[in-house]
């Protein structure tokens, strides 16, 4: 046997491997190790390799020690493992569904009741409160499934937290499309559109702090016909969730509504009559940017049409879907 060097990479990678085990599993894995290591470097030596070659040879062929350790303990590799994951992802959502639109829900009737800005103001806070609530609700319950997964005995990992049982199942038969959660998100957004549509035509209260984007000489009409048809599709949302699934009617009616709005909106852009005419210089005033360009109409109106057409074919996709329930 060749004659043992005092050498720290052995030493140090031993104990890189050892520090993650228990005290009643950790010394006895560290002689073995060390063991086999010395074993694996007395060989190469033997063989014509220079020790320090040996050595560093031996340790790099067994990989690095962290995953060495999570080997011999039995440790998991993963924030949340597949016996926890489908509990995580339920946990997830029925959070996510309660605590989304009820701080949501809060925001707007604070913003309303206390009068103390305007609906941009409003939309703003509601969309930081949305991706806070988000966040951390997605935070602390990776977090403490992650725990969990850490501390279970190692016979454990492979189960659930709570068997399953057959009133797990849904409620409604595979083919219903329609979440609450999905419903309430759709709802929001588009209650959100409207709140802004309402906001910017009445004009803003502080031009030197908010941008007149839209024109607020818009025909009344015209008005009303682009908050009206974002109301009925609210309406057609709700009723669709209300029946589960997309009908032909529901879904013709959708189509329609997302059509004429996207038409109306259109037509205004192209003729100049929707945005703002003097938008540059009130962006300027305001953020400070250069006033010497003018709205893009064109393209806007390519984006309108674009979202309605997506819109179209998605409520179309569902409704085929849902025709081919069994």
């Amino acid at each position: 046997m060749v004659e043992r060097r005092d050498s720290t990479l052995i030493d140090r990678y031993v104990w890189s491997v050892t520090r993650h085990l228990g005290a009643d599993t950790g010394p006895d894995i560290a002689r073995e190790l060390r063991g086999s290591l010395q074993d694996t470097v007395d060989a190469k030596v033997e063989a014509g390799t220079d020790p320090a070659r040996a050595e560093e040879e031996a340790l790099t062929e067994l990989g690095d020690p962290e995953v060495l350790a999570r080997q011999y303990g039995e440790l998991p590799g993963h924030l949340v493992g597949p016996a926890l994951y489908p509990e995580y992802v339920r946990m997830l959502r029925a959070l996510l569904a309660v605590l989304v639109p009820l701080a949501l829900g809060l925001v707007l009737v604070e913003g309303l009741v206390s009068g103390t800005g305007g609906f941009g103001d409003i939309a703003l806070e509601a969309v930081g409160v949305l991706l806070g609530v988000t966040v951390h609700v997605a935070f602390w319950v990776t977090l403490v499934f992650a725990i969990v997964e850490r501390t279970r005995p190692a016979a454990e990992r492979d189960r659930p937290l709570t068997a399953w049982r057959t009133d797990q199942l849904p409620a409604e038969a595979p083919w219903r499309q329609v979440r609450l959660a999905g419903t309430l998100v759709q709802v929001f957004l588009i209650a959100l559109v409207i709140a802004v549509l309402v906001w910017q035509f009445a004009g803003v209260t502080d031009p030197a702090t908010q941008v007149q984007v839209l024109d607020p000489g818009l025909a009344p009409s015209w008005k009303a016909l682009l908050v009206g048809v974002l109301a009925a599709e609210i309406a057609v949302l709700v009723t669709v969730w209300r029946t589960g699934h997309w009908t032909p009617r529901l879904a013709a009616v959708n189509v329609l509504a997302g059509a004429t709005w996207a038409t109306a909106a259109v037509w205004l852009l192209l003729r100049d009559e929707l945005i703002a005419p003097d938008l540059p210089e009130r962006l300027g005033a305001v953020f400070g940017v250069p006033a010497d360009w003018s709205a893009p109409a064109a393209p806007l109106a390519a984006v309108v049409i674009a979202v309605a057409v997506w819109d179209a074919v998605d409520c179309l996709r569902r409704t085929r879907q849902a025709a081919r329930r069994p």
